[in-house]
């Protein structure tokens, strides 16, 4: 399942509109309806932690990585690229860990 059917499915098993969505995430509507059909694929950071808590689902779930990105990466090369993320990112990335995390 792509991110849009996942966010389309959620929103739904919710009973949640269109609008509901987009006044807690604060957009529009349309752009809801943009994100579940795929014409825009790509979020705001900001923007996917919030649709996450809205739609009950891991921040992880909405992020859509190549498969090149998603090659093993050492401890010291994670630790090495985490410092240089800005406060908000590292609070984004907690929040992936924990999501996944969670799903053990």
């Amino acid at each position: 399942m792509d991110v849009g059917q996942l966010l389309f499915s959620r929103r739904q098993a919710l009973g949640m509109t269109l609008q509901d969505v987009g006044d807690a995430v604060g957009v529009s509507k349309s752009t809801v309806k943009k994100w579940e059909s795929g014409y825009i694929k790509n979020m705001g950071r900001d923007k996917i932690a919030k649709l996450a808590f809205v739609l009950e689902l891991s921040p992880a779930d909405l992020v859509d990585i190549p498969e090149i990105q998603s090659a093993p990466v050492t401890q010291s090369e994670t630790d090495r690229l985490y410092d240089m993320l800005s406060d908000a990112d590292k609070e984004i990335v907690d929040q992936l860990i924990r999501g996944l995390a969670s799903k053990q």
